[in-house]
C-alpha cells in the first residue's frame, strides 16, 4: 500500500530544487552555514562575564603552593624561599580586590536585609537608588585616592623589600578594584544576565 502523500511531497521537493536563485539573497543552505554553532559565540562571553573568577582561581592556586614551598623551607635550611610570603601576601591583595568586584555580579555581598526587605513600592526604589549612589561614591574615594596613591609610589621609586617587586603594580589593585566594582554593579542592577550565574535576589 503506498502513501497517497508521498506524490506531493516529492513535487514540493522538486519544486525547491527549481526555484531560480536571486543574485544577493542567500540560500537556505548558505544562509543555515553562515549560522555559527551553539557555544561557539559564548566562550569569550563567559570570559569576559567571569575573568575575575579565573583570576582569583589561579590567584589561590599560586597562594596555595608557594604558601607550601614556604613552610617546607624551614625544614630544609640550605633553600631559601622567604621570597613566597610576598608574593603570597601580592597574590592575597589581588584576589581580594577582585573578589569584591564579582561578589557584586550576583548580588552575594554580605548585607543586613531585614528591615529593607519589608520596604514595597516608592520606599524600596528609593532606599535601591541611594544604595547605589552610596556604593559607586565610597568607590569613587576608592579611585581618587588609589590613583594618587600609585602616582606617589611610580614618583618615588618604591618597590618591595625581598623581590624588589614596584609597588604600584600592588597598589593598582586598589583603584582597579574599585573601577570594576562599579562596572558589576551597574550591570546587576540593570539586569544583565552574566554567563553562567544566576542573580540572587535584591538585598541592602
Amino acid at each position: 500500500m503506498t502513501d497517497p502523500t508521498g506524490g506531493a511531497k516529492l513535487r514540493l521537493r522538486d519544486a525547491r530544487a527549481a526555484r531560480p536563485h536571486v543574485p544577493g539573497v542567500p540560500s537556505q543552505a548558505t544562509a543555515v552555514q553562515g549560522v555559527p554553532k551553539q557555544g561557539e559565540g559564548n566562550a569569550v562571553k563567559r570570559f569576559i562575564d567571569n575573568f575575575e573568577e579565573y583570576l582569583c582561581a589561579f590567584g589561590l592556586v599560586v597562594m596555595t603552593l608557594f604558601t607550601f614551598l614556604g613552610v617546607l623551607s624551614r625544614k630544609l635550611p640550605q633553600v631559601n624561599l622567604s621570597w613566597t610570603m610576598e608574593l603570597v601576601t601580592t597574590m592575597f591583595v589581588w584576589v581580594c580586590a577582585l573578589a569584591a568586584a564579582a561578589a557584586f555580579k550576583t548580588n552575594s555581598h554580605m548585607g543586613f536585609s531585614f528591615l529593607t526587605d519589608k520596604l514595597t513600592g516608592t520606599p524600596r526604589l528609593v532606599h535601591k537608588l541611594l544604595r547605589i549612589a552610596l556604593i559607586i561614591g565610597y568607590y569613587s574615594i576608592w579611585i581618587i585616592f588609589g590613583i594618587q596613591m600609585v602616582q606617589n609610589q611610580i614618583e618615588r621609586g618604591l618597590v618591595t623589600p625581598v623581590m624588589a617587586t614596584p609597588g604600584w603594580l600592588i597598589g593598582i589593585a586598589i583603584p582597579l578594584s574599585a573601577c570594576l566594582t562599579i562596572w558589576r554593579l551597574l550591570q546587576e542592577q540593570t539586569g544583565y544576565r552574566f554567563e553562567g550565574k544566576e542573580p540572587r535576589g535584591e538585598r541592602s
